[in-house]
């Protein structure tokens, strides 16, 4: 396990981007894009970046993976239209917004906000809670003393009741005893005062817990470092967020003919939170009309979609939206329309939009398309140990076995999705990051730049293999199987809103 970061020597772009590694993948992907036309997409600018739609999974500081793996494709002169995000990947996909124009690189300046953060702060909760998080996650002995330290205590605490008890049995018999019973019975005291002491104090630890939405972190360090960053780069509201997302791309063009023609290829973004009043699963800035009449909706803050959607739950507070007009009409028919909800909530409560969906490629599906102008590219997080690997259940260690119980519940509608439309599995790419604690935010510098070149590496690894004429071809195929099997698909699952790709 990594000890905590020594901020001795800053950390720079460089040593990312110059790491021996990082510049190798480059090299690979010049001589594979030299033996043969390198094609992603049909959607090109007038600079011949190629477009794809991205969505990028949630997993903590595993997210500093997603910018080595972005900045491969970067490199590579993809530019992305659509984006999807939950947690981690919320945060990436904002950046990747907010920074500039659509046709532009973006992962250079997102390392650049990395360097510049101080990982630590994001923990913002109580001292002790600080301490505690701390130890646990950068010290691999830590539990192994908090057992033994409570072993001590209470192994002397009983101890002293059974000198208590032997010392009266025999203080008849040898009054020279009386001055231990009295020394005895004085400790067993000093012990008593000091575990109500302890307990007063962590009921009261509880106490701040519950008033805190049961969250050790309220989060409002990161909800005021993001928002800053997005409003460094233009973003003050909900408009300018859509705005950016939607930017038009200069000279777009398409590579061959299609039936769609440009047809509603616009780019828009979309973080995932989970609420749990409703428990309903909700897409931000789609659905901000759940929570504001249309002419409010710069009320908004963007920042607190990203906060919404990386509330780790336990870790960070829940992030609330109150006072919602339950009595406004567009609100109630928002409510109604959406979920069926007659009476919508006065107040929503958010947590980790990977509770429900931590990797939401199903965003960008439309079964009316034949053939896809462009691909649905994926960018998924594996921290799953060698230890509990899925073929050795009977060896899983406490932490994999609570980890895949976990992990099943929130994977599952992802997964569900992917085994009904396998074409998408074609543009997801893995990387490998069980070396790593997802909830290490006193991460070594260099553990952050490993991180980047795993990236860097999957991505390399991912676009030696993409075939987009397969792809292509497999998703004509799926589609005709729909309309032979599920002649009602189109009326039941698709979404009008959704762009078509």
């Amino acid at each position: 396990m990594s000890k905590p970061t020594d901020n001795s020597k800053e950390l720079e772009i460089d040593n990312f981007l110059q790491h021996p590694e990082v510049e190798q993948c480059l090299k690979e992907m010049n001589a594979y894009a030299a033996s043969k036309p390198f094609v992603v997409s049909d959607v090109l600018d007038e600079n011949g970046n190629q477009y794809v739609h991205l969505v990028q999974k949630g997993g903590g500081m595993l997210g500093i993976a997603l910018v080595g793996y972005t900045y491969i494709l970067e490199k590579m002169g993809i530019r992305f239209m659509r984006l999807a995000g939950t947690s981690a990947g919320a945060i990436n996909t904002a950046m990747m917004v907010a920074i500039d124009k659509k046709e532009d690189a973006k992962s250079e300046k997102i390392l650049k906000v990395i360097c510049d953060l101080d990982f630590f702060q994001l923990v913002d909760g109580h001292p002790a809670a600080r301490w505690i998080i701390r130890n646990f996650i950068t010290n691999d002995n830590f539990m192994k003393r908090i057992k033994l330290w409570f072993s001590l205590f209470f192994g002397l605490f009983g101890l002293l009741i059974a000198s208590n008890v032997v010392l009266l049995g025999l203080e008849n018999h040898y009054p020279w005893l009386y001055r231990f019973t009295i020394l005895s019975f004085v400790l067993t005291g000093f012990f008593i005062v000091l575990i109500c002491v302890i307990g007063y104090y962590l009921l009261s630890l509880a106490q701040r817990l519950k008033n805190a939405g049961f969250g050790i972190n309220p989060g409002d360090y990161f909800y005021d470092w993001i928002k800053d960053r997005l409003k460094e780069n233009g973003v003050n509201n909900v408009s300018d967020l859509n705005a950016k997302a939607s930017q038009s791309i200069a000279g777009m063009k398409l590579r061959h003919d299609n039936t769609q023609g440009m047809t509603q290829l616009n780019g828009d973004v979309t973080f995932i939170a989970s609420e749990l009043v409703t428990q309903n699963k909700i897409q931000f800035p789609e659905m901000c009309d759940l929570f504001k009449p249309k002419t409010e909706i710069n009320t908004m803050q963007p920042a607190g979609f990203i906060r919404a959607s990386m509330s780790i739950p336990v870790f960070f507070e829940s992030y609330f939206i109150n006072n919602i007009d339950i009595n406004n009409d567009e609100i109630k028919k928002a409510w109604k329309t959406r979920f069926d909800i007659d009476k919508p909530p006065v107040s929503a409560r958010f947590v980790d939009g990977g509770i429900l969906s931590n990797f939401p490629i199903n965003i960008f599906y439309n079964p009316k398309i034949s053939i896809p102008r462009l691909p649905s590219f994926g960018i998924d997080l594996d921290d799953t140990k060698p230890e509990d690997d899925p073929k050795d259940a009977e060896s899983w260690s406490l932490g994999g076995y609570f980890g895949r119980m976990f992990n099943t519940i929130r994977y599952y509608y992802d997964k569900d999705f992917l085994l009904k439309n396998k074409v998408y599995e074609k543009g997801i790419g893995k990387i490998q990051l069980y070396e790593f604690n997802w909830l290490n935010f006193f991460m070594t510098d260099e553990d952050k730049v490993k991180m980047f070149v795993k990236g860097a590496r999957a991505a390399t690894d991912f676009l030696k293999q993409f075939d987009w004429e397969d792809y292509k071809t497999t998703r004509e195929a799926l589609k005709k199987e729909i309309e032979k099997t599920q002649p009602n698909t189109y009326a039941s699952t698709f979404n009008p809103n959704n762009h078509a790709i």
